[in-house]
């Protein structure tokens, strides 16, 4: 079946281009068209669009490197705050009788397995993460100051997700339970 590097891109399916769905949704495109339509009209104002998504980027990537050291990102206007909460996950036993244990996957223990049984690929067997604590980056809209707050969700992006886990790695995230 070859090595193992190839075993994992076939699984996660890498070699193919992604399709990303999100509809109903603004992009750093729609907004840059509207600060182009909006913006003051003195010529020391106006911004083309590559340096419109230069700055976007750099905000970016100041946010995610906050993030990841585990700093709480308030955003202006009381629209909220980014940051990276601590759950712990205990094992449960349900009304059933039936254990329960909602850790996350660990997909590379899990592809490691896959690779060496085959027939565990056929079963899906699956192996839970043994750590018991799980974090999350959360959007926080307590105290927000705008009205169908339910409506707005943040949604990490792999890059900054990684980079967390980078960080949790080295020790830099300490956080409470909540």
């Amino acid at each position: 079946m070859g090595d193992y590097n190839e075993f994992a891109k076939e699984v996660k399916k890498v070699t193919s281009k992604r399709t990303h769905k999100v509809s109903g949704s603004l992009g750093v495109k729609d907004a840059y068209n509207h600060y182009r339509k909006n913006r003051p009209k003195e010529k020391k104002f106006a911004i083309t669009e590559s340096d419109y998504f230069k700055i976007i980027r750099m905000l970016n990537e100041v946010v995610a490197s906050q993030l990841s050291k585990g700093y709480e990102i308030k955003l202006p206007y009381r629209t909220g705050s980014l940051l990276v909460e601590r759950f712990k996950i205990e094992p449960k036993i349900d009304e059933n009788g039936k254990l329960v244990f909602r850790a996350p996957i660990d997909w590379d223990a899990t592809l490691k397995l896959w690779y060496e049984s085959p027939e565990d690929r056929t079963n899906k067997t699956l192996i839970k993460t043994e750590k018991r604590d799980i974090f999350k980056v959360v959007y926080n809209k307590k105290n927000v100051n705008y009205t169908n707050s339910s409506l707005i969700m943040f949604s990490p992006t792999r890059t900054l997700k990684t980079k967390i886990k980078e960080e949790l790695k080295e020790g830099y995230i300490q956080k409470n339970y909540t």
